[in-house]
């Protein structure tokens, strides 16, 4: 499992700085930067926190398209640490790193 901090204050999983989803998705099947990912279980703030629970969680799975990532291996992300910001109107992987 991975560590995983989040700073996006403006997604409905966010609390501490910590994400509450037992895991999460990163997308960005062409992406060449950090910019270019986003993170795909980002819900904006007054939604509905469909998993229920509002506990964070500072370790879970990371699903991830990001194929020109070093840290991809088979889907999933490998890196000990990854950092989710803010991006424009969402959020993104700051922790790409392009092969």
């Amino acid at each position: 499992m991975t560590n995983l901090k989040c700073s996006v204050h403006s997604c409905t999983h966010h609390k501490e700085n910590y994400c509450c989803k037992p895991n999460i998705k990163v997308e960005g099947p062409h992406a060449m930067s950090s910019n270019e990912t986003e993170c795909a279980s980002y819900a904006p703030k007054g939604t509905q926190n469909a998993i229920g629970t509002t506990t964070p969680n500072p370790s879970l799975e990371i699903a991830c398209s990001a194929k020109e990532c070093v840290y991809n291996t088979d889907h999933k992300c490998k890196a000990n640490n990854v950092s989710i910001n803010t991006m424009g109107g969402g959020a993104a992987c700051s922790t790409f790193t392009k092969r």
